[in-house]
């Protein structure tokens, strides 16, 4: 079951005699809440810039088609100058390899860095994701800890109430005993006494 900080928030507990401090429980459920809260926001920001490199990587992937475009373009157009001196022929090449070269140049290591920093922000977060699921973790084991400290309570303060109707049950039976074994003849010589 995953929890979200509103679920910890809203976490209502059985209350019970000499339990837990409410207010404390709360305030620590709330500092919790908090926490994971704050989790989720730093997980939706690393996923709005993961899409948003993601938005750039693909724009630049839109320009180098642009650029190939524009390079079939210089060739057509070399094609059609065919007529026109060969020096001009062989510049307007060298011009439009040279540009298709640092454009792709370019492309390249933009891309190569999008690829770095959206891997960079998947471990990142990751780690948010295993930090997040270990805080639950904790605090899971921890009210279970407590709850299990809270159930041990009542069950010993059961059995010392048990033991002590036992004890004064005992001491019911001894003194009904000594009084069955005391001579008929004191007996009414307490009564004869008491008239």
């Amino acid at each position: 079951m995953r929890l979200s900080a509103i679920d910890i928030k809203k976490q209502e507990f059985r209350k019970t005699f000499k339990g837990y401090d409410v207010n404390e429980v709360e305030a620590y459920l709330d500092t919790v809440a908090n926490e994971v809260e704050k989790l989720f926001k730093e997980i939706e920001m690393h996923t709005d810039k993961i899409a948003q490199l993601e938005s750039e990587r693909d724009k630049l992937s839109h320009e180098i088609d642009i650029y190939r475009e524009n390079e079939k373009s210089f060739q057509k157009a070399i094609v059609k100058s065919q007529d026109m001196s060969e020096d001009i022929m062989e510049n307007a090449t060298k011009r439009a390899e040279l540009i298709v070269k640092e454009s792709e140049i370019i492309a390249q290591k933009v891309k190569m860095q999008a690829k770095e920093e959206i891997m960079n922000l998947k471990q990142e977060l990751e780690e948010l994701r295993m930090k997040n699921e270990r805080i639950i973790d904790d605090i899971k084991n921890y009210l279970e800890e407590k709850l299990n400290s809270v159930e041990e309570y009542s069950k010993n303060r059961k059995i010392f109430k048990l033991e002590s109707s036992i004890s004064a049950l005992d001491d019911v039976h001894e003194e009904k005993h000594n009084i069955i074994s005391t001579p008929s003849f004191e007996i009414d010589l307490n009564i004869d006494e008491s008239k």
